[in-house]
Parts: structure tokens; sequence; C-alpha cells
């Protein structure tokens, strides 16, 4: 075992790592928020059994991946490679994740006020230029600007 690792130990006991004390309990908390909200829509006949079963087992299959690339981000923070890896995942988070909260929430509103579509009245290509294309490129600036400030590390 390397000096690095940080392990402390108490009675003979080997603890856990201090990276994995802070990520463990962030991932708990987190898994029982989402369980509890998607029970909730199930009880409250939101969604029926097959989405609460989807949305539990994919609950389940997400907690190994943010393991891996919190383990992996924390053990080889100072590369280079890590360093570029971070800055694309910033860009692509931002590029990927705009369009879709565009999308959503553009839903949301029409949905709320009882707003014809705006394929409607802007046509479907300027529509879809507004919904996708728009929103990726600015969600990828924002994203590089947040990830300048805090020189790419992640957010944990």
């Amino acid at each position: 075992m390397s000096e690095k690792s940080e392990i402390i130990e108490m009675k003979g006991e080997k603890m856990m790592p201090k990276w994995r004390r802070r990520f463990l309990p962030l991932i708990f908390a987190s898994c029982i928020v989402l369980t509890v909200t998607q029970v909730s829509l199930y009880l409250l006949a939101y969604i029926n059994l097959s989405t609460l079963f989807g949305g539990v087992l994919l609950l389940l299959l997400t907690i190994p991946l943010s393991y891996t690339i919190w383990y992996v981000q924390t053990r080889y923070q100072h590369s280079k490679t890590v360093h570029l890896t971070n800055k694309i995942a910033f860009i692509l988070a931002g590029a990927f994740l705009a369009p879709v909260i565009t999308l959503f929430t553009t839903a949301f509103i029409i949905l709320a006020t009882g707003l014809p579509p705006p394929t409607r009245y802007l046509g479907t290509w300027t529509t879809l230029i507004l919904l996708f294309a728009v929103p990726s490129i600015i969600g990828a600036f924002i994203t590089y600007w947040i990830g300048k400030r805090r020189d790419y590390r992640p957010f944990m």
C-alpha cells in the first residue's frame, strides 16, 4: 500500500480512504432521495410499476459508474490526460444537457400555458435549431467557462 492513499487505521482495523468517506454519504443520500421520490410517484399513480422498477434499476446501475469515475478522477487527478478529459467532459456535458433542459422547459411552458407548439409559427427547421443547436453552443460555452474558473476539477 502506498503512503499517498491516506488510509486511516484505528485499533488495527483499516478504515476507508478520505476520498471514499466523502463520496459514499453523498451517493447514499442521493440514492435515498431518488428512490423515495420514485416510490412516492408510484404511490400517487404518476408512474406505473415497470417505470418504478426501471428507475430503481437504473439508479443501482449508476452507482458503480459514478464510483468508478470518482475513483479515476481522484487517483489520477494531476495527469495531463485526466485534465484534458475533464476539459472535454465539461464542454460535452453542457453541450448535451442544455438541449435537454431547453426541450423540457419549452414543453412545460407550452403545456402549462396552452400555447401552440413553436413549429406552428416558426417552422420545423427554425424550431429544431432554436431547441437543439443554439442551446448546445451556449451550454458548451457556459460549462467551458465554469470549468476554466475551476481549473477543470471535478465537482465533488
